[in-house]
């Protein structure tokens, strides 16, 4: 029961999820990167990009629906592998969308990052911001990528506990998280894809650590 009790505390929630995207986004960057460079012919185009959301949308849709088709504790156990695995699927997204809209150049980290906390409501955090018909890249310090890493654990999982109550009920749960995992995917793709659209600027401007919500 302690142990139960544990896993369901937000602040330590919170720590694992952080503790495990750390690296993802530089991770993602290279490894996507890597397949289309070994694999040219599967490099996305324009016409492809509904096809990118709708294939990562369907795959996260089975991880969730697999990972809750055991309810209760034993299922709690698979929380943060499930998570990290759709969330790494989104970040990949958000790549082959960038790659889809010409903007290989310039998918890096920081701009996947930039993106992903957009979308999840990180605007305030500044380090991607819409301006006009542009979208304004700032730089960030080693430091300040940790901070909004940080952010991301709490943002997420207070995103995530109310929906928890699904893991303890046996196959509508997980036909519950495999609906919550193809839609939120679908929104981040739709949003990431607009925002790929733009002409994307690199800005000298460097995000601080102050700007980062605690």
């Amino acid at each position: 029961m302690t142990e139960n009790r544990r896993e369901n505390n937000p602040s330590d929630f919170s720590d694992k999820i952080a503790n495990a995207l750390e690296g993802i986004f530089e991770s993602v960057a290279l490894t996507r990167k890597q397949h289309f460079v070994e694999n040219p012919t599967k490099r996305p185009n324009p016409q492809d990009i509904d096809s990118i959301i709708k294939g990562y949308s369907n795959q996260n849709a089975l991880i969730a629906g697999a990972a809750n088709l055991i309810p209760g504790p034993w299922g709690m156990l698979v929380t943060i592998p499930e998570l990290v695995a759709i969330i790494r699927n989104q970040i990949q997204m958000v790549y082959d969308l960038g790659v889809a809209h010409g903007k290989e150049a310039n998918l890096n980290a920081n701009l996947l990052i930039g993106i992903f906390s957009t979308v999840l409501g990180g605007g305030a955090i500044g380090l991607v911001s819409v301006k006009g018909s542009q979208l304004l890249v700032k730089k960030a310090s080693v430091k300040v990528v940790q901070k909004i890493v940080w952010w991301l654990g709490g943002n997420i999982s207070q995103k995530l506990l109310k929906r928890f109550i699904a893991k303890w009920l046996p196959l509508a749960g997980a036909v519950a998280m495999a609906v919550w995992a193809r839609q939120s995917t679908i929104s981040m793709g739709e949003k990431a894809s607009e925002m790929l659209a733009m002409n994307i600027v690199i800005s000298d401007e460097e995000v601080s650590e102050d700007d980062i919500p605690s």
